[in-house]
């Protein structure tokens, strides 16, 4: 150490005003500390940072007013200081003040123990807290956003110039698979494939010229496993900017976006296509899109679609009280709505509305599909009109003439509504169906349907019932006129021929009239209707071409007839009906051969008329239940006399109507009961009227020949009394013709009428057929008809019809060899008791 220079002592040295004055005037901390460390000396400017009065300061140890995390390093300092080291760098602590807060400091220290008047370590302490402070707020700030970029998902990189990477954040890793320190100052472009490299090239260009220009684009990049990612791109210019000196780009992973968007444009290029309406709206019904189909219906052009303003289109929804088809607050819903066409015509449509949410759950917005079904409109109108409408002739079936009927007793209650009903059938329209064939028949159907409505009232209604029948509804017929009259016009117009194919056809009606008073609710059409009908069933028996009305007395035998209806759908299981058995012999030996099954209906004790109850049977399909038990009794009855010794060969004659011969199931009912009672088929003859087979002979054969199969015999019964009977004879399966008994009226008194006979029977004879004639009424008929040749007769001379018992006695007292005994019965005389004739009693009368 140099030698000690002689200066004045400390007091002395500090009084120096000039020094004084620059010490005080610092902003800085000035401490002197003895070898033992305590406090010399301190300037004021140690009070105003630390706040302790200097003679309270002096009096305290430096090194308690250090931070204890300052202390250690504090010492260290003041150690090598007391040492004789002073090239330290400047030490940074913190000092407690005296209202217990800290403040930053910056210490630098001397030492001055060889200088005169000091002899002392000088520290010097400068508040550097507010620079720390900032300091600090950088570090933590530079923390966060080194932090931010290592945790974020977009993957950060900084390019100089080159294009070349000169910083890569952690998550360029998890992006691409390539590591930060595997790329870093390689070329980044050389990942992009074309033509998105050209473009991120350009766009680099761009950002180079220009500090302020921001580029955003899309790129598809080779990432590490070989794989093709997109990416959405940022590039900023910050090359100027020291601590980055670089381009920055952003990258963010798009891939599954893209691929959305890709689907997304897929399904837009659907509806583009398709003939759909299709709109999607946000939740405020802004309009995001709009496809061409629908641009077309509203008639807009592209740039007149509405997108970005509020969806409000006008519609007519049947479940939705709102004009808007949105805002329904359901998930989906569906409903049919009108939409306005551009030119203003309404059209209809089945709307389908999705609502769309995000991902709070929150309805962000709708689509909607519209479909057209105007189609489906005209579709349902045609069959509501075809529902009430007869296809044919496009007149008002029988559903809307008994919704106008009723319509007339709903239009006020209170008045009193004369109606008519006129009931129209065409007579013989059958024979000219199957002669001409049907669709002949209905053109004939069509033009006296165009006559009947020119012949008619406006107000009346013209309905075609079904077949060839019409219906007449006359509404508020006024005085002086009647339904009668036109009804008189109708027959009187249809006298004239009515032209088919430029073919003059010549027709006639029967026309049955009901008249009603019809008040209010009180209107029954179906009443009207039957009364009508029973009408015209009585002008068709009284000749056809006729007007009836119906009267009291149709009244009382239509109740009659629903009485016989009613009673009859009891009698196959009652032991109401009956079989009584007329015997057929053979002419020649007298020998009896055959019994012809007869039906009786036992009612309340009193017989009833088979010309009363078969009709009502024939009418309401109950002929056929009937029939089968007919049948199945005969087959019985037949069996437990074939079982009687000399017996097994005698036959049963049953009669078959057309209902039966046109149901479903005859031949399985006959092969049932042959084969229930053991009966054979060579024991059993089938009778058929020869009404029947007018009716269609070629469908009949048919039926003829599949029963026949099984081996069964046919009769033709009241053979002569049709148009055409000897045609068909060499057509039809049949074994045995039975002359009808108008044959018989006036025969042996008659020369005409028994040439006429005697031509009959020997034509039969002739085509090899077995003649039966019915209603033998006396020993000269009987005596006639065996000399001309015919097989077989029956009739009152012969036997009356017997009952089952009766029929058992007799077998039991006569040989089947022995004649049958005749003649023993009256002929009858009362009209009222014919209907016991076989000729008249069978299913088919």
């Amino acid at each position: 150490m140099a030698d000690k220079i002689d200066v004045p002592n400390r007091d002395d040295l500090l009084s120096d005003p000039r020094l004084t004055m620059l010490l005080d005037a610092s902003v800085d901390a000035i401490v002197v500390l003895g070898n033992n460390l305590e406090i010399l000396w301190a300037n004021p400017g140690t009070e105003r940072l630390l706040g302790w009065p200097l003679e309270e300061f002096k009096s305290m140890d430096i090194l308690s007013l250090l931070h204890p995390d300052d202390l250690e390093q504090s010492a260290v300092m003041l150690d090598r200081m007391m040492g004789g080291i002073e090239d330290d760098p400047p030490r940074f602590a913190r000092l407690k003040t005296s209202n217990g807060s800290q403040v930053w400091v910056e210490i630098m220290g001397s030492d001055l123990r060889d200088v005169p008047g000091i002899d002392g370590i000088v520290l010097t302490a400068r508040d550097i807290t507010n620079r720390f402070e900032l300091e600090e707020a950088l570090r933590g700030s530079q923390r966060r956003f080194e932090s931010l970029v290592r945790h974020s998902n977009d993957g950060i990189v900084v390019l100089d110039e080159e294009m070349r990477l000169t910083y890569v954040s952690p998550a360029v890793e998890i992006l691409t698979g390539y590591s930060p320190d595997s790329i870093l100052g390689a070329d980044a472009s050389t990942v992009v494939m074309e033509p998105q490299r050209t473009e991120l090239v350009a766009a680099f260009d761009r950002v180079l010229s220009s500090a302020d220009v921001l580029e955003s684009l899309r790129v598809r990049v080779k990432v590490q496993s070989g794989d093709l990612r997109w990416f959405e791109v940022r590039v900023s210019n910050r090359i100027h900017d020291p601590d980055v000196a670089g381009v920055i780009a952003n990258l963010r992973d798009i891939t599954d976006m893209v691929i959305a968007e890709v689907e997304a444009s897929q399904l837009t290029e659907i509806f583009d296509l398709t003939d759909d309406l299709v709109i999607v709206v946000n939740d405020q019904s802004v309009l995001q899109y709009m496809n061409p189909a629908f641009a077309r219906f509203l008639g807009l052009s592209d740039e007149e679609i509405p997108i970005g303003s509020v969806w409000k289109q006008t519609i007519d929804v049947s479940n939705h009280d709102d004009d808007c088809i949105f805002g329904d607050g359901q998930r989906r819903w569906a409903t049919d709505v009108m939409f306005t066409r551009g030119d203003g015509v309404q059209v209809p449509f089945a709307l389908q509305v999705i609502a769309h949410h995000d991902v709070e759950g929150a309805v962000c917005r709708y689509s909607a599909v519209a479909h057209d079904i105007s189609e489906r409109y005209r579709l349902a109108e045609s069959l509501r009109k075809q529902a009430r409408h007869d296809p044919l002739t496009g007149l008002p079936n029988r559903v809307l003439l008994e919704q106008r009927m009723r319509q007339i007793g709903d239009r006020d209650n209170d008045a009193s509504h004369n109606l008519a009903l006129l009931f129209i059938d065409l007579d013989h329209f059958k024979v000219i169906n199957d002669s001409l064939g049907h669709e002949f028949g209905d053109k004939l159907l069509r033009a006296v349907a165009d006559r009947l409505v020119t012949l008619v009232r406006p107000q009346d209604t013209v309905a075609r019932f079904g077949g060839d029948e019409f219906v007449v509804l006359c509404d508020g017929l006024a005085s002086g006129e009647s339904a009668t009259s036109i009804a008189r016009r109708v027959t009187e117009s249809m006298m004239e021929p009515v032209l088919v194919d430029g073919n003059p056809v010549h027709v006639s009606v029967s026309v049955g009239i009901a008249e009603s008073e019809c008040i209010g609710r009180s209107c029954d059409p179906g009443a009207l209707v039957r009364d009508a009908d029973t009408a015209m069933y009585q002008a068709k028996s009284e000749g056809r071409g006729r007007v009836v009305v119906f009267d009291e007395h149709l009244r009382r035998r239509a109740v009659e007839r629903q009485s016989i209806e009613i009673a009859l759908r009891n009698a196959t299981v009652d032991g109401s009906l009956e079989l009584h058995y007329q015997p057929i012999v053979e002419m020649e030996s007298g020998r009896l051969v055959t019994m012809e099954a007869l039906i009786r209906w036992n009612r309340d004790g009193e017989l009833i008329s088979p010309d009363d109850f078969i009709p009502v049977a024939e009418e309401t399909g109950l002929i056929v239940p009937i029939g089968a038990w007919v049948l199945n009794t005969a087959c019985e009855h037949l069996a437990r006399c074939q079982a009687m010794p000399g017996w097994q060969d005698l036959r049963m004659s049953v009669n078959v109507s057309a209902r039966q011969l046109h149901s479903d199931g005859l031949v399985d009912l006959v092969s049932a009961a042959l084969a229930r009672t053991g009966v054979s088929a060579e024991s059993l003859m089938l009778e058929i009227t020869e009404s029947v087979l007018l009716e269609d002979i070629d469908r009949v054969a048919v039926y003829l020949d599949d029963l026949r199969s099984l081996g069964v015999h046919f009769a033709i019964d009241d053979f002569g009394t049709g148009f055409s009977s000897l045609t068909y004879l060499d057509r039809l399966p049949a074994d045995v013709v039975k002359l009808d008994r108008t044959f018989l009226e006036s025969a042996a008194s008659d020369r005409d009428r028994n040439r006429l006979v005697a031509g009959v029977v020997g034509l039969i004879r002739t085509i090899e057929l077995s003649c039966v004639a019915e209603g033998i009424e006396s020993e000269e008929q009987y005596q006639l008809l065996a000399g001309l040749g015919c097989a077989r007769g029956q009739g009152y001379y012969i036997s009356r019809p017997l009952q089952h018992d009766d029929v058992i006695r007799r077998l039991g007292e006569l040989r089947a060899s022995e004649p049958w005994p005749r003649g023993q019965w009256e002929t009858p005389t009362s009209t009222h008791n014919l209907w016991l004739d076989a000729s008249t009693i069978s299913l088919s009368s």
